[in-house]
């Protein structure tokens, strides 16, 4: 059934593997960095499944190497192999499968990372591996497979693909009472007059959220200049527990703030900005691997249980 593929020479698990770490790794010498004798055979390695594939698997544009479109499907199937390999041995010798979760940096710190042990225990004692992503790029490692699961912005997925819900994020302003005189009201915290005279804290990575309140602020008048500019809305948070500036947080950073030492209330400019985030799968990618739909809808309810009466 299978004779041309062993009908000559150049094809071999070894050889796929070269593929397959220079391909993660997106460039031969960062698949064997400072190796100079393992970067020749990877290299050679390529060649012989080129002339066994009679395909072209990467293209070379000055010192960077890419993956041609059939480099991109072979990166796929050898992936996917390996790993029904790889879940077939643990399967035979008693051993919990691995998995890789991935989300934004925020959503991974507030919301994944509480929720792993109970994902963890609902997989069958599953190891589970993390990965920091931005929405659009995990939706490409999900369909991709180097990424199993990812809890990503339902506007990051094309519409009716595989997901289930699991919170729906607001946006609030939150002010450090520290900076505010004693007898402010929430009402009183609604004043764009009141946000130009306040430091801010904003990212500044021009992700949608960062550029969406940029945007509010401008439209609500306020020359907004934030006097910390962040790489990550963790480090926002941080500076709003802190005491040491304003901030626009969402859903999920708001929790275990103190009220009594932060104003927190709606961001009226944000009202209709506020988006659902959803777990998200291949479900090819989880038929393989033996994971049912139900499974996945209870893995987004678990999920969704870290997020408390905040997420409402």
């Amino acid at each position: 059934m299978f004779e041309h593929l062993f009908s000559k020479g150049g094809l071999s698990l070894d050889r796929l593997r070269g593929f397959m770490q220079m391909a993660e790794a997106g460039s031969i010498a960062r698949a064997a960095p400072g190796d100079t004798n393992r970067q020749s055979q990877i290299s050679r390695q390529i060649r012989e499944l080129e002339q066994f594939f009679g395909a072209e698997l990467t293209r070379r544009k000055g010192k960077t190497l890419s993956l041609s479109a059939a480099g991109e499907r072979l990166a796929l199937l050898i992936r996917e192999q390996l790993q029904d390999l790889e879940d077939f041995r643990k399967e035979q010798a008693g051993l919990p499968k691995s998995f890789v979760i991935g989300a934004g940096a925020s959503v991974l710190e507030w919301l994944l990372v509480p929720a792993l042990p109970a994902i963890s225990r609902h997989l069958g004692g599953a190891t589970l591996l993390t990965e920091a992503h931005r929405s659009r790029s995990l939706g490409d490692a999900v369909q991709d497979g180097r990424v199993d699961l990812a809890i990503i912005r339902q506007n990051a997925v094309p519409a009716g693909t595989n997901t289930a819900l699991v919170m729906k994020m607001r946006f609030h302003l939150c002010i450090p009472r520290t900076l505010l005189k004693r007898d402010t009201t929430e009402r009183d915290a609604a004043s764009p007059a009141l946000w130009q005279m306040l430091p801010f804290a904003a990212g500044r990575d021009g992700g949608q959220t960062d550029t969406a309140i940029r945007e509010a602020m401008r439209s609500a008048g306020v020359d907004f200049h934030p006097r910390f500019e962040c790489g990550s809305m963790l480090q926002v948070r941080q500076l709003v527990g802190l005491g040491a500036c304003a901030g626009i947080l969402p859903t999920l950073g708001i929790r275990g703030l103190d009220e009594r030492r932060v104003l927190i209330t709606p961001f009226a400019p944000l009202r209709d900005f506020g988006r659902a985030l959803v777990l998200y799968w291949n479900p090819r990618q989880m038929r393989r691997r033996g994971v049912e739909t139900a499974d996945l809808k209870r893995l987004a309810s678990l999920i969704a249980a870290q997020t408390g009466p905040t997420a409402a």
